[in-house]
């Protein structure tokens, strides 16, 4: 119903996947000359070092003449977070998406890191492999130490519709009580199904805090200060095999990551009958009803705030609605 086309960016100067291949390389490798390791990629030693230079650029590797340095990358994933969060401006969901997508190289470059670390292990890392291996990692972690804060981006949910009674118990308990706290961000696309309104009234009963947002970057969910799980392969919206890191530093980076998406995000029957959620959920592709529903008002509150929102922009059709609200968002 609303268009929202972005502007066009131009070109960064951040790492593409040819560079990461062949730090994959180095940081497996540790070979410390730019001719061996372009030998041992298997590459032009000109376009080794272009890229070696735009890794320089992060601070993955340093490059003292022919001579190559390297750093873990877990550190440096972290600080281009960090170093770039100034930079997010009005297109700040694209950026987290590149960013989400950066944090994504995170299992691969520490396997190999790891491999080539010899006996010095710097990460303590678990995988799970499945259809349930999203269920089966949190579980094992919850049984071993219970989290007291979970967060969880979930970009396809529909596995979810029907709660499992079992675990849903142990998930609840997980939320409720002093200093606890569970808290998911899914898409609009689940928030408004007809088939999932049961499961979010259940989650919201037990104490989870739900929110939703057009097109969550990937499937990742961080407890406490200490853990994060991610895809093996990112970006898929239920992974099939995932990775737990515990590091306080890739724990940080993702609930640093998780915050400013929650922070753009619609609560889930929050009682809000202000326009700016009510358009964001249309926005996402919900109906009128879908989306009052959503917020926890009525469809003629709905239809009254949509109203006003056109009588405050001056339009006369949905369509024009559209268009100017989000211009106004990304101004």
């Amino acid at each position: 119903m609303f268009s929202d086309a972005g502007s066009r960016v131009p070109p960064s100067r951040e790492p593409q996947p040819s560079a990461l291949d062949l730090l994959r390389v180095g940081l497996r490798s540790r070979v410390d000359s730019v001719a061996e390791l372009a030998a041992l990629a298997m590459r032009d030693e000109t376009e080794v070092r272009q890229d070696l230079e735009l890794l320089q650029e992060e601070g993955f590797v340093e490059l003292r003449g022919d001579r190559i340095g390297y750093s873990a990358p877990e550190e440096v994933v972290a600080e281009v977070v960090r170093r770039r969060a100034g930079d997010l401006g009005a297109d700040m969901l694209r950026r987290l998406a590149d960013l989400a997508e950066l944090v994504g190289q995170l299992p691969v470059l520490a396997r190999e890191w790891e491999t080539g670390a010899g006996d010095a292990h710097l990460f303590d890392v678990e995988v799970f492999h499945g259809p349930e291996a999203v269920v089966d990692l949190w579980h094992l972690r919850q049984g071993r130490e219970s989290a007291r804060r979970t967060d969880v981006v979930l970009p396809d949910a529909a596995r979810l519709y029907v709660a499992d009674p079992a675990m849903q118990r142990v998930w609840h308990e997980a939320s409720r009580g002093p200093g606890r706290r569970a808290r998911v961000l899914a898409s609009i696309a689940d928030g408004v199904h007809p088939a999932a309104q049961q499961r979010i009234d259940e989650e919201l009963a037990g104490g989870v805090e739900i929110r939703l947002m057009e097109r969550p970057p990937g499937w990742f969910w961080v407890t406490d200060d200490t853990t994060v799980a991610l895809p093996l392969v990112w970006g898929e919206a239920w992974p099939t095999s995932v990775v737990a890191v515990r590091s306080r530093s890739v724990a940080g980076m993702a609930s640093w990551l998780f915050e400013q998406l929650w922070d753009r995000a619609v609560p889930v029957r929050a009682g809000s009958a202000a326009w700016d959620s009510l358009l964001t959920l249309m926005n996402g592709g919900a109906t009128l009803e879908a989306a009052s529903r959503v917020l926890g008002i009525s469809e003629r509150t709905g239809r009254r705030r949509v109203a006003e929102a056109m009588e405050h922009y001056n339009v006369s059709s949905m369509l024009a609605l559209g268009v100017v609200w989000g211009e106004t968002r990304r101004s």
